[in-house]
């Protein structure tokens, strides 16, 4: 007896894969704007530029398919209202980024006598990010998008030889 496999095949990994891609490039986003402003004075109004960094959704709490949903797969869906707005579509797809910016609280004192914007101790208020922490990010997050790079050319090659059969 011949057992139906039900897999996903290659289109469904470069799907996932290019979720991940927009994920690391919007991370590489984030990073490049902390850096351009790690030295950024506080606006008109006193406030410090706040360091960004993206915050994952647990992907757990959010809706999984049920096994109803599984058996209306054939059936069409007539009312956008009749899936909610966020969670795990029937393909066990997300169905929005499973991310979303926030600004980290905070600022830096760094001693600087000599710096125009010093107060009466020497102390200048400047953004709360890390130089060095932003480049260790920005190296990890490109080396991720690398590797996404590298898992849709070889689903796309998998495909091209499929098509070859």
């Amino acid at each position: 007896m011949i057992k139906h496999v039900d897999s996903k095949g290659a289109l469904y990994a470069i799907k996932t894969t290019s979720r991940g891609l927009s994920t690391q490039m919007k991370k590489l986003e984030l990073i490049s704007e902390n850096i351009a402003n790690v030295e950024k004075g506080p606006d008109e109004n006193g406030k410090l530029y706040q360091r960004q960094f993206l915050d994952f959704k647990e992907t757990s709490k959010l809706r999984h398919p049920r096994f109803a949903d599984e058996l209306s797969l054939s059936m069409r869906r007539s009312r956008t209202s009749h899936m909610p707005e966020e969670g795990i579509d029937k393909r066990g797809d997300l169905e929005k980024d499973p991310f979303e910016v926030k600004e980290q609280e905070g600022e830096m004192l760094v001693f600087d006598p000599n710096h125009p914007r010093a107060d009466e101790n020497g102390y200048v208020r400047m953004p709360n990010v890390n130089m060095i922490e932003e480049m260790t990010d920005l190296l990890g997050a490109s080396r991720v998008y690398e590797a996404n790079v590298t898992i849709i050319n070889a689903a796309k090659s998998m495909a091209k030889r499929s098509l070859e059969i």
